[in-house]
């Protein structure tokens, strides 16, 4: 019997341009990331939005 592979589904962001209201950020796949001193301060300067910290921490993930 041969083992067939499911492909690997991304669910697609829903994050557009809303604020970040807190010290975390939750990801599509359902877990949360905790922000660094850093990207809050990032945020509170609109230096960065959530979904460019999303793409970040999607990306470091995927690694």
């Amino acid at each position: 019997m041969s083992e067939a592979r499911t492909p690997v589904t991304h669910q697609e962001s829903k994050i557009e341009d809303e604020p970040i209201l807190g010290p975390v950020l939750f990801l599509p796949d359902g877990s949360i990331q905790p922000l660094t001193w850093m990207e809050r301060l990032l945020v509170a300067l609109r230096l960065t939005n959530a979904k460019a910290l999303e793409a970040r921490y999607f990306r470091s993930a995927a690694a």
